[in-house]
C-alpha cells in the first residue's frame, strides 16, 4: 500500500505509462484503505463484546 506522499515535482519526471501506473496502484490502495475503514466499527463491536463476554466469565468463574 502507498504510505508516502508523492511531491508534484516526482512524477514530472515520469513518462505517461508509468505515471498511469502509479495512479491505478494508488486508486487500489484508496479502495483497499475505505474497506478495511468500513469494517473498523464491525471490529470494534465484535471486540467489545469479545471483552464483555471474557469479564462475564471471569466473574463468574469459581473462586479457590
Amino acid at each position: 500500500m502507498t504510505t508516502t506522499l508523492i511531491p508534484p515535482g516526482d512524477l514530472k519526471d515520469l513518462d505517461t505509462t508509468e505515471l498511469q501506473s502509479k495512479f491505478f496502484q494508488v486508486a487500489c490502495d484508496i479502495s483497499r484503505m475505505r474497506l478495511v475503514c468500513e469494517q473498523l466499527p464491525m471490529a470494534e463491536a465484535t471486540l467489545m463484546n469479545i471483552s464483555q463476554e471474557l469479564a462475564v466469565r471471569k466473574y463468574r468463574a469459581p473462586k479457590p
